[in-house]
């Protein structure tokens, strides 16, 4: 209760020093667009946040209804983990180190203050975690009430955040193995998580056909892996798919300017898929425009694997060091900077005016209050998940497999898959953005606290045996 209360008051301190909220990143404009205009207006991203966003627009239109909704979600995110490291069989003590870790992270904060998708899509997480643990002990049919709603939380995860898809398969997979080999009883719990989850799926995906006439989860998604590939791609390496040389470069990687991050490849004019198929947040004339991206980047893949894993590992490198250069996209810092300013570059400035036109059309009536928060912004650096710390939790999530001890072994499996599901597939699929990295941090400090008690007990139990053959 007193790191829950200590949150809640970072929380209220947060709201009475800024608000509504934090706008200056650019697709908060994007998800007031949603609201507004009509959630399928967006055709790159999944649209749970703007449905989101309607719902509790319809409850009441203040934007800082949003950011109270958003920091209790944060809370309740803390206490779930709380509860789901419990119920894996950890002590009382062990479960507050991560409930710790959401209720006063300092970056944890920022995004709950955010009208972005991440505290939500945390929640949710969080949700899907403490359902497949309790489906996992619990007996009985109360287990596939469980099972369902860990599928339906991961499902709902998708709607929030098309990464999520990454999700979908974790915890039927999971839950078939949980005690270590199938069984009737897992092989039921499995199926109901799974069909919950494609069932939530199948559901979004048949409103978004009905509703505009547009197929699948989202339209243009290659966009995200052709901007993993595109700063390093080199077309004399590998040979084009018919129809994608219109993609190629002219220019080395090594010469196309100080910023060859991912979002440059996708957001701006100057590259030629943009004037190939048009924008990425855009349905583009061309029908075939995302299967000739899809093609070209599995085709740089194939013919550029070393250039591949580079860059993979240059981005895998700024989860220790966020600002280390990569093809990746934003550090903590400029997110940060982004959150405030609309400037990843600068923490002074205007405001963003894309958003605050689409927050204009949506909240009209939003009082805006933007005084001190640099204790708030200290806090943020002194919390932040990066160098020896983040190596320490990484080799103890390793470890945690073999460290922890009995049936606490299989949740402590789950929260391996998951977090590195969380830090992974963002890297493999899109490229590197520290605030991909933030849904991880919770999952990651439960499964660190979970390794470092195994490995604690191991200890202690081999100091009487010593003592013993001494």
């Amino acid at each position: 209760m007193v790191l829950i209360g200590l949150g809640f008051a970072l929380r209220v301190w947060f709201l009475l020093a800024w608000r509504p909220a934090l706008t200056g990143y650019s697709d908060s404009g994007i998800y007031f667009q949603d609201a507004y205009q009509g959630v399928w207006a967006d055709p790159l991203r999944t649209v749970g946040y703007g449905m989101f966003l309607i719902v509790l627009h319809w409850i009441t239109p203040h934007l800082l209804v949003v950011t109270i909704v958003q920091h209790l979600m944060g809370l309740a995110s803390a206490v779930l983990l709380f509860g789901t490291v419990r119920r894996i069989g950890g002590p009382r003590w062990l479960g507050l180190i991560p409930a710790g870790a959401i209720a006063l992270d300092g970056d944890q904060l920022f995004i709950e203050h955010a009208a972005l998708s991440e505290a939500l899509y945390v929640f949710l997480l969080c949700t899907m975690l403490y359902c497949a643990v309790r489906a996992w002990r619990s007996a009985g049919r109360a287990a596939w009430g469980w099972a369902a709603g860990a599928g339906a939380a991961a499902a709902l995860g998708v709607w929030d955040r098309g990464a999520g898809v990454a999700m979908l398969p974790l915890i039927p997979l999971w839950l078939l193995l949980c005690r270590r080999r199938p069984t009737r009883r897992t092989v039921v719990l499995a199926a109901v998580s799974l069909v919950a989850g494609i069932g939530l799926v199948e559901v979004y995906i048949e409103w978004r056909h009905l509703d505009s006439g547009l197929s699948g989860l989202t339209t243009n998604g290659n966009w995200n892996l052709y901007g993993r590939v595109a700063p390093w791609a080199d077309c004399t390496k590998f040979t084009p798919p018919p129809g994608t040389a219109g993609l190629c470069v002219a220019t080395p990687p090594s010469q196309r300017g100080p910023d060859n991050s991912a979002a440059y490849y996708i957001f701006t004019s100057l590259w030629p898929a943009q004037k190939l198929f048009g924008p990425a947040y855009e349905v583009s004339p061309n029908k075939h425009a995302m299967a000739l991206l899809w093609s070209f980047s599995i085709a740089a893949i194939e013919g550029q694997p070393l250039d591949y894993l580079n860059a993979v590992w240059q981005d895998t490198i700024r989860l220790v060091d966020p600002n280390h250069p990569s093809y990746g996209n934003g550090s903590a810092t400029q997110l940060i900077n982004f959150l405030l300013s609309g400037n990843p570059d600068e923490q002074s400035g205007g405001p963003n005016e894309f958003v605050s036109y689409w927050q204009n059309l949506e909240y009209p009536h939003a009082a805006t209050y933007h005084g001190d928060i640099t204790p708030l912004l200290d806090w943020e650096q002194v919390t932040r998940l990066q160098g020896a710390l983040m190596v320490i939790l990484l080799l103890a999530m390793l470890a945690a497999p073999w460290a922890v001890r009995g049936e606490a072994r299989s949740g402590a499996r789950l929260l391996v898959v998951a977090t590195l599901a969380l830090l992974f597939f963002p890297i493999l699929t899109t490229g590197y953005d520290y605030r991909y990295v933030i849904p991880a941090l919770g999952p990651l400090f439960a499964v660190g606290a979970l390794a470092g008690w195994g490995i604690a007990g191991r200890i202690a139990d081999r100091r009487p045996a010593a003592r013993a053959a001494a």
